[in-house]
């Protein structure tokens, strides 16, 4: 450790701001006072005695007299300091974070044949990826699994944080890949439960984004939306589609019923500007928590005094071997 003579002299001055994890050890800093006044009671009653006469009284400098109390001043602040040491003094030191807590997500769009449908331009199925990425882009804290479906689900990404990859999976949804059709929505949503049902987070959610009936799979669409309430995951549905009469009509009563049952919302996008407002308002229900986390850390401060009690043993022990202290002493 680099020796700093103004470093230690703040650290002297702070010392009573200090916690100790031994304090007891404290109650022995009168130690070196006292071990020096009993030096100076016993040296005295012990010390031999010359009387002489002088013509002229002999006059002691007191600077020389000053002088002789050095080797046991010495020997005094580095057993102070020693027990300084043995108290093992820590400082501490309060720190705060802010942490954004996001939640678990599971985003499942239907990619069945119907999306292909042109009453909401480009078609549902643009849109729908267009506005599903520029929401993914917005909840950087969150963890997201995304899910595709048509007449059977097919999981696109397990739950990450990486919305770089998400939005390269969203990219990639087309018509025709899933070779089952039909429009699963029993067993798209038992797979977005599946995939964040075992997390400890206890803000989970599943968008389910479709534009029909359940035509396909084996898992009752009510069924699965009975599992996401058991499990604490409210489902947002949303039916995209125009009210224009179109060959494939929008059918709203399974999804309003799945998101009925799950404690969740229905939706109904109409045209793009609709479904911006749709993600938007789910965006506002599920705000991400912010925590202030704070803790607490210990510096320890025994290799400040340590040194300092190693100099003053040196000096004290250079005197000792020197002819000073002989020079002092008479």
């Amino acid at each position: 450790m680099k020796f700093n003579p103004i470093s230690i002299w703040f650290q002297l001055k702070s010392i009573f701001s200090y916690d100790w994890d031994y304090p007891l050890f404290l109650y022995a800093l009168p130690l070196p006072l006292l071990i020096f006044a009993f030096k100076r009671i016993l040296n005295r009653n012990n010390q031999a005695r010359l009387v002489m006469s002088f013509s002229k009284p002999l006059v002691q400098q007191k600077f020389i007299r000053l002088l002789s109390f050095l080797p046991e001043t010495l020997q005094g602040i580095c057993l102070f300091f020693v027990i300084l040491t043995l108290a093992s003094p820590y400082k501490k030191i309060a720190h705060a974070a802010i942490k954004k807590e996001g939640i678990e997500m599971a985003l499942a769009i239907d990619i069945s044949a119907s999306m292909r449908t042109r009453d909401v331009s480009p078609s549902r199925l643009s849109i729908a990826k267009k506005l599903a990425i520029a929401f993914v882009k917005q909840r950087k804290s969150d963890r997201i699994s995304l899910i595709a479906f048509a007449g059977a689900p097919y999981l696109a990404s397990p739950l990450t944080p990486d919305s770089s990859y998400l939005i390269q999976a969203l990219k990639r949804f087309e018509t025709g890949l899933i070779h089952e059709e039909g429009t699963a929505l029993g067993d798209a949503l038992g797979m977005s439960i599946n995939q964040i049902r075992a997390e400890k987070n206890p803000k989970k959610i599943a968008i389910l984004l479709s534009d029909g009936n359940n035509t396909a799979g084996n898992l009752d669409p009510i069924t699965s939306a009975e599992l996401a309430k058991s499990f604490g995951i409210k489902v947002y549905t949303i039916a995209v589609g125009s009210l224009k009469p179109s060959l494939d009509p929008v059918d709203e009563s399974t999804l309003r019923s799945i998101a009925e049952t799950s404690n969740g919302k229905f939706f109904r996008a109409t045209d793009e500007r609709t479904l911006t407002q749709i993600f938007q308002s789910i965006d506002q229900l599920e705000k991400n928590r912010t925590l202030k986390i704070r803790w607490e850390e210990h510096k320890d401060l025994k290799g400040i005094f340590l040194p300092i009690a190693f100099l003053f043993f040196c000096l004290s022990l250079l005197l000792k071997i020197s002819t000073i202290t002989n020079i002092l002493e008479d």
